[in-house]
Formats: structure tokens, C-alpha cells, sequence
């Protein structure tokens, strides 16, 4: 019977170079040789028929059959006698890494089967890629296995990358003094995206701590298994320092906002401080003037009072003067 080219997807890599194209039957029927290599993927929920069937070629067993089933909701490793079973979080949406999308991995003899509910962009680009015949018939299952892994890292410093981007357009408008009002409401929102990217990378640190040892289920497997594994979990030792060196951006971040907030402070400060001084001299001579006694100017006389308003007048330019003379403004 024909299956959804959507949802499910396989290909067979031959090291001879007669890579092939399968369907979802042709897959289950299929038995790759040493100089082969199977991978199936699987998009969306399996239904019971499908799920038996898949479990019988391959040989998984009850607990592997049920994560399969069931939504994942955080990684998974295990050893199952013949094959490996790895669940992680791949592809984080930077903007709500709670909602990420989890891809689970089997890698069996000379087969690799890779199940999720929603797409994943780097499987697209992987399949996409592959137009011709490869070589990948020469890599075993646990080394593609740690490709794959390896990609899902990347992802993981793609949305650190576009965390930090959204920290330098914030920066940008707190130095053009742009929208301030909801610049920090914006940086914790951001401080909130790192600190949920970092609890689900978090969850992960003791699966990938784990699979350099992996390998050695198998008294066969060579030094580039071993290899791959270790590389794959250096780099996500790097990506976990990447998600806390993004926490000390954003406190660089808030460094700036608070810097600016206290320029802006300073020059509210200094225009209330010049309008005082300027005012001051004002006051004075009116208070002065207004006393019970007797002044040295003509009351009567119009002209008084235009002398009083050219001298506050010159004391103010005075003042100004001053004030850029010694860098006050």
C-alpha cells in the first residue's frame, strides 16, 4: 500500500555510489549490507499499523515502541541491545524555546530512523541536498547518527545567535534614545528567552555527557565512532557556554540602559539648574526692589522698570556665557 511522501521519506546510500530513493514498504522490506546504509524518516504522528510494522523490521522493542507513540517531552537515552535510541530537543525557537520541536533517533545496524511530529529544517536541508549519488554508504549508523546530533547542536547556536541579535538592535535604540519606555521591558523579556533556553539545554547535559560512552556497547566499533560522539558532545559543552556568555550580554545591555537613563537624568538636570540661575538674579532684584524702603530708583518713572529688566537681562547672558566657557552645557 502507498504512503504519504510527506510524512514518511527513506533513502538507501550505497558506498558504491547507487544511492536509491525508497518508499515507506520498500524501507521495511529493506536490508542494507555493510556498504550500505538505510535512513527513514518519519514526519508526524504513527498509527497503530504503522508503528507495528516499523517495530517488527527493526526489532524495537516496548519501551522504544511507546516513546515513539507517545509526544516527546524531554531527551532520552538508551541502549537497546542492537540499537541506540536518542530523543532531543532540536531546532529551538529562540523566541519560545518551550515549544521546540523533539527529534528522536534509532540507530540500528546500518540503519538510522529519525521520527518527529513537526518538520525540521535541517532534515529538509539534508534531504534536499542530496540529489546525487554519496557516499555516505561508507558511514556506519552511529556515525550518522552523530551528524545528526551534531546539526542539532548547531541549531542550538543559531537561536543564541538570534537572541544576541535581537540584544544588539535593543542596543542600538537605547544609544539613539529610541522607544525607551519599553526597553526594559523588552531586555527581560529577552532574559527570559536565555533562561528558558538554558533550563532546556540544560536537560539535555547529562545525555550528551553520556554518549562518548556509547560507542563501547559495541566490541566492534572503531575509533570514528567513538570520535564523532566525543565531538558532538565538546560542542554542545560549547553552545550551553554560548547560552550563559548571552546572559552577560544582556546585563551589558542593561548596563547601557542604565547608563543612558542616568545621561538623560543629568541632562534633565542641568537645564532645571540653569533655568534656577538664570531666574534667581530676577528674583532677587524684585524682592530687593519690593522692600519698604526706599530704592535708588525713580518709582514713577516708566524707565525704571525697563532698567531693572536689561540688567536681569545681562546677568542672564552673563550666566549662559559662563556656562559655555567652562563646558557647563
Amino acid at each position: 500500500m502507498s504512503k504519504d511522501t510527506k510524512q514518511f521519506r527513506a533513502r538507501r546510500f550505497d558506498a558504491d555510489r547507487k544511492d536509491k530513493v525508497l518508499s515507506f514498504d520498500e524501507a521495511l522490506a529493506e536490508s542494507p549490507s555493510a556498504r550500505q546504509l538505510l535512513w527513514l524518516d518519519i514526519t508526524g504522528p504513527l498509527n497503530k499499523e504503522d508503528l507495528a510494522r516499523l517495530a517488527d523490521s527493526f526489532e524495537l522493542d516496548a519501551a522504544t515502541t511507546a516513546g515513539l507513540a507517545e509526544p516527546a517531552t524531554e531527551p532520552h537515552l538508551s541502549v537497546h541491545g542492537q540499537y541506540l535510541h536518542v530523543t532531543v530537543a532540536a531546532e529551538p525557537d529562540d523566541q519560545n524555546p518551550r515549544s521546540s520541536s523533539w527529534l528522536s533517533v534509532i540507530s540500528a545496524a546500518n540503519a538510522v530512523i529519525t521520527h518527529h511530529l513537526e518538520p525540521i529544517g535541517f532534515l529538509d536541508d539534508l534531504d534536499d541536498r542530496l540529489k546525487v549519488d554519496t557516499t555516505f554508504g561508507h558511514l556506519d549508523s552511529d556515525v550518522f547518527l552523530a551528524t545528526l546530533l551534531d546539526t542539532t547542536v548547531t541549531s542550538y547556536f543559531r537561536a543564541v545567535d538570534a537572541i544576541e541579535d535581537d540584544v544588539d538592535q535593543l542596543d542600538s535604540r537605547s544609544l539613539r534614545d529610541a522607544g525607551r519606555d519599553e526597553l526594559l521591558d523588552e531586555l527581560v523579556a529577552v532574559r527570559r528567552r536565555i533562561a528558558a533556553l538554558r533550563r532546556l539545554l540544560a536537560t539535555h547535559r547529562s545525555l550528551y555527557a553520556a554518549l562518548p560512552t556509547v560507542a563501547l556497547r559495541d566490541a566492534d566499533a572503531d575509533e570514528r565512532d567513538q570520535a564523532a560522539f566525543n565531538a558532538v558532545a565538546d560542542r554542545f559543552t560549547l553552545a550551553l557556554g554560548a547560552v550563559e556568555a548571552s546572559r552577560d550580554v544582556v546585563l551589558g545591555s542593561f548596563d547601557v540602559y542604565m547608563t543612558r537613563t542616568a545621561q538623560r537624568t543629568n541632562e534633565v538636570m542641568k537645564v532645571l539648574t540653569l533655568a534656577t540661575v538664570l531666574l534667581l538674579p530676577g528674583s532677587m532684584i524684585a524682592a530687593l526692589l519690593g522692600m519698604n524702603v526706599v530704592v535708588p530708583l525713580d518709582k514713577d518713572n516708566p524707565l525704571s522698570f525697563w532698567l531693572v529688566v536689561g540688567g536681569v537681562g545681562l546677568l542672564a547672558v552673563a550666566i549662559v556665557g559662563t556656562a559655555f566657557r567652562k563646558r557647563w552645557l
